[in-house]
């Protein structure tokens, strides 16, 4: 007997055809190929790996920089720090309770943290221009060299820093409440405010690390989607973590807090990874393709086999 049989194959076969003939269903499908395709999964575990190595160094240093600047115990600076930490859904309050032990840090502690947060953050720059490349198909011998990368990585990380501390800023505002005073508006316009400085971050981020040839249009499709699925996130985030750590706390305890802030940072690779890829197949119309069609890989594998058989038989 075959597998699968031949009245499910028959059904597959259907699918295909009909995902196929549908713009959207095709494109959807073609960036999840390619992403596989494109070992998307290796490189949001790396980025992750790197991005949970820069997290504490850098809550060390900016809450130490604003209990240092504001005063340890103003109300800016607990806003600041509380909305700072409200980028991590549910992780931020149980973050929060170590808050007086990562404020007090010494000269040495600054140092050191400030290290690892080079390192980490340049570990993330350097995946997601990696990432990048292989996406965008740039031959290995044309990739730019290390003072290239390390200069796109550093203006990576300053869009990234002027998006957190805006958003950051946004979110201490509106939790001092004044504006209400103003406007009833103010709330949704400072969530229309962050939505718009995520769809700012992605596009200039996405831009940098695209090829430079490619112009601006190529790249905002991509930023639109990211930018948006990431606000979303951002709201219903809570629900998610919470869902997660609700499962592994009381196995895990105090490392369900890692556990799930593994899986926050694993997300938003993900999300931007998916974006850069939305962004190639639309730049590439690398679609319609089929559930069943080998990788990229695959076929080359296939077709150097093929070519030595020939050269065997000749």
């Amino acid at each position: 007997m075959t597998f699968p049989p031949r009245w499910l194959q028959r059904i597959l076969d259907r699918i295909d055809a009909l995902q196929k003939r549908f713009k959207v269903s095709a494109f959807v499908i073609a960036i999840a190929k390619r992403h596989g395709d494109d070992r998307g999964g290796q490189y949001a575990s790396l980025i992750t790996f790197y991005g949970l190595l820069s997290v504490f160094p850098l809550l060390l240093l900016f809450i130490t920089a604003a209990s240092r600047i504001l005063g340890p115990n103003s109300t800016a600076t607990k806003n600041l720090i509380h909305s700072a930490l409200g980028q991590f859904p549910v992780i931020g309050t149980h973050l929060e309770t170590n808050i007086h032990a990562l404020a007090t840090g010494s000269t040495f502690a600054l140092v050191a943290s400030a290290l690892f947060l080079l390192w980490g953050a340049l570990g993330i720059t350097s995946a997601l221009q990696g990432a990048s490349n292989e996406a965008w198909r740039v031959p290995r011998h044309r990739e730019p060299n290390l003072w290239i990368r390390t200069g796109r990585g550093l203006l990576l990380l300053g869009v990234i820093g002027v998006s957190v501390v805006f958003t950051t800023v946004s979110a201490s505002v509106a939790a001092s409440g004044w504006l209400v005073h103003f406007s009833k508006l103010a709330s949704p316009g400072l969530i229309v405010l962050g939505i718009l400085l995520n769809l700012g971050a992605y596009l200039v981020a996405l831009k940098i690390l695209a090829p430079s040839a490619r112009p601006w249009r190529e790249v905002l499709l991509g930023a639109v989607l990211g930018g948006l699925t990431w606000s979303l996130l951002q709201h219903v985030g809570g629900y998610l973590l919470s869902h997660q750590l609700h499962r592994t706390s009381e196995i895990y305890g105090f490392f369900a807090i890692v556990l799930g802030l593994i899986f926050w940072l694993n997300i938003g690779a993900r999300i931007f990874l998916y974006a850069t890829e939305t962004n190639v197949v639309f730049a590439t119309h690398d679609w319609p393709r089929g559930l069943y069609e080998p990788s990229e890989a695959a076929k080359a594998s296939l077709a150097a086999e093929q070519a030595a058989r020939q050269a065997t038989e000749n």
